[in-house]
């Protein structure tokens, strides 16, 4: 009886895990100021372009729909990118993406009104430089 509690108490926790990633992103709603470097390799000494964007509770079910760094165009995500292996908790996200021509590594953290990551693309096909963008967002307000 032991081993059959055992059991099922793992099946349900290994199935749980993936359902609480499910969730989305765990930052409030609301208007960001984002700024956003990006250069091919680093982003050391290169100036932030900086904009306001309003993110919707709908828009947290996808963390690329947040962590993105086209925040000024309306962006909305590219269907055929796969996102995998996302890891979300402890104030730590990381995942990435599979597009039809690029790869990308994004790794950070957040708090409930911030987040920081670094978003490392690596085109598919030509070879080329991996461009790094570090995007930050602060929470300033309610969505205008």
């Amino acid at each position: 009886m032991k081993a059959t509690f055992a059991f099922v108490t793992a099946v349900v926790a290994s199935t749980w895990s993936p359902l609480v990633s499910a969730q989305g992103l765990p930052i409030q709603p609301g208007e960001y100021s984002v700024s956003a470097v990006t250069a091919a390799g680093s982003t050391d000494g290169v100036k932030p372009e900086t904009a306001t964007r309003c993110i919707k509770a709908e828009d947290l079910a996808n963390p690329e729909s947040v962590l993105n760094n086209r925040f000024m165009a309306s962006f909305k995500p590219d269907a055929t990118c796969a996102i995998s292996n996302l890891s979300l908790g402890g104030g730590k996200v990381a995942y990435n993406t599979d597009c039809k021509y690029s790869q990308v590594q994004v790794s950070g953290s957040y708090t409930a009104t911030s987040y920081s990551v670094v978003r490392k693309a690596k085109p598919k096909g030509a070879s080329g430089p991996v461009a790094e963008t570090r995007l930050e967002g602060k929470r300033t307000g309610v969505c205008k």
